[in-house]
């Protein structure tokens, strides 16, 4: 009864939903559970106590799903077997924070045969070659990586020299698929160990109030979705990794890559440069090969970027099944119209462009023809007529218009004195004063100005941050610029920084 009591208490508190800064902290340190079991960011910090502490959170055994695998996740590694009674109990990663001996992962094998492909991944990491061996699995290219890393590299070459290499192992969905196998290569998608030690730093949560469905539009979860989350922590803790431990500076391989062919197996790079540049190009193979299930940081900022520049992978993007991401159908829109193709006009009010006429101009009977059948889109035509220089459609659609700043600064940007003449008559005429746009809005005010900027700034590493914001580069309100790595990708090497160098960036200066 008592056990009964227990249990139906932990159950209870897994609907209380208050977060505590030191509940938080105690469970990191394995000193206690939180009372409030039932907060996101709680349950984190539980599972991540219970890695790392034995006999921490035995209670939560049964409780739920996430709790019992990190237990017996935890026995594994103290090398005791636990009962796996269902696939739900069953843990992905059980090789950290530690592993477990040879004869304990050789024993899991045996009674639970469907975790062989999981015992192969640990011999990677620990480096237990001849049980690697003895598992007789299929060369997987996620326990090659895992061996590369690890600097096992007996088990890297065992799987290497094999004519075919299998994606057996998901880190992404975390599962492992032995009857639809497919060849691979090595793609940089493993979650390998010193990832593991990358830890992000919890901050202070929104409480969940148990009747607000609308909660999660405004509240501070208190953690960031990792890429990866095979311990089912997102590597929470209490301090933040430095750069430096993080490893996800881009440096020369990566730099090196931006500039040559994909080779078949991807050697250690930080892959998310990788995909940010392949998107904001618009490259398909390589967009298509190394982007991950889940959209990383400024990912998709690029792709709008990379379909504005490049009308293939618009095409691609338009071709792809399922609901495309937000801004994505507006972008291919955009890239279409300026393309003279107005197939899928009028468009819904959701999907509907504003920058139509950079970096392509369209022919003046594509806007006349847009103002027909769309007329809510006659400002950006106005203003695409003005950019291109198109006076007789400008004439035309301007008694239809109400001038706003935003054509008055155009005119000025572009100088054309027939331009400028027309909308102060037409200003005049209305008797009004052309308003500025709304706040959420202002980005249209200077677009035409920032066309084409470049960077002087040299950086020691470049990270994904370096590709992100700059807040005056105009993809219909979205914000992306990688001028700063293309301008490190063309550095001679006596110009870069050394790395034993305490500064960590300077700008090409001619003149200084």
């Amino acid at each position: 009864m008592a056990a009964d009591s227990i249990e139906t208490t932990l159950k209870d508190r897994l609907q209380l939903k208050q977060y505590s800064r030191s509940a938080c902290l105690a469970a990191l340190r394995g000193k206690q559970l939180p009372h409030a079991l039932g907060h996101p960011l709680h349950q984190l910090c539980v599972i991540r106590g219970i890695r790392y502490h034995p006999g921490f959170g035995d209670e939560l055994h049964g409780v739920l799903p996430m709790f019992t695998r990190a237990l017996n996740a935890r026995s594994i590694m103290s090398n005791v077997i636990p009962n796996l009674d269902s696939q739900n109990d069953t843990p992905y990663c059980i090789w950290h924070p530690e592993t477990a001996s040879d004869e304990t992962y050789r024993e899991l094998a045996l009674r639970f045969p469907h975790l062989a492909y999981n015992v192969g991944r640990a011999c990677a990491v620990a480096g237990y070659t001849t049980l690697f061996h003895e598992l007789d699995i299929l060369p997987d290219v996620h326990i090659a990586e895992e061996a590369r890393e690890c600097g096992n590299l007996a088990i890297y070459e065992a799987i290497m020299s094999q004519v075919v290499r299998y994606n057996i192992m998901n880190d992404y969905t975390l599962s492992v698929d032995r009857e639809n196998r497919q060849p691979a290569c090595l793609n940089g998608d493993t979650c390998v160990r010193w990832m593991l030690d990358v830890k992000q730093k919890f901050k202070n949560a929104t409480d969940i109030p148990d009747d607000d469905d609308e909660w999660d539009l405004f509240a501070e979860s208190g953690y960031e979705d990792t890429t990866f989350n095979i311990t089912e922590d997102m590597h929470i803790d209490g301090y933040e990794s430095s750069q430096n431990d993080k490893r996800e500076l881009a440096t020369r391989p990566e730099l090196r890559l931006l500039c040559e062919p994909l080779p078949a197996d991807l050697s250690t790079v930080q892959k998310d440069m990788l995909i940010l540049m392949a998107a904001y190009h618009g490259d398909v193979d390589r967009y298509a090969r190394l982007r991950r299930p889940k959209q990383i940081r400024s990912e998709l900022q690029c792709c709008v970027r990379g379909i504005y520049h490049n009308t293939f992978f618009a095409v691609w993007w338009f071709k792809q099944p399922g609901q495309t991401p937000s801004r994505i159908q507006p972008a291919i829109n955009a890239r279409y119209i300026m393309n003279n193709v107005l197939a899928g006009a009028p468009y819904p009010k959701g999907d509907i462009p504003y920058l139509i006429w950079w970096p392509t101009k369209a022919q003046p009977s594509t806007y006349r023809h847009l103002a027909q059948i769309q007329p809510e889109m006659l400002p950006q035509i106005i203003r695409a007529c003005i950019y291109c220089g198109y006076q007789d459609l400008f004439d035309e659609l301007l008694p239809r218009v109400t001038p706003d700043e935003i054509l008055v600064r155009e005119v000025e940007e572009q100088g054309n004195l027939h331009f400028r003449e027309a909308l102060r008559d037409r200003v005049q005429s209305l008797g009004i004063t052309p308003q500025e746009p709304p706040v959420g809005q202002a980005w249209k005010m200077n677009i035409s100005s920032v066309f084409g900027q470049s960077s002087t700034y040299i950086s020691k590493y470049l990270d994904v941050k370096n590709v992100g914001i700059d807040f005056d580069v105009p993809y219909d309100g979205w914000q992306c610029d990688a001028t700063d790595v293309e301008t490190n990708a063309c550095l001679p090497d006596a110009w870069r920084i050394p790395v034993e160098d305490e500064s960590t960036a300077r700008d090409v200066d001619y003149e200084e």
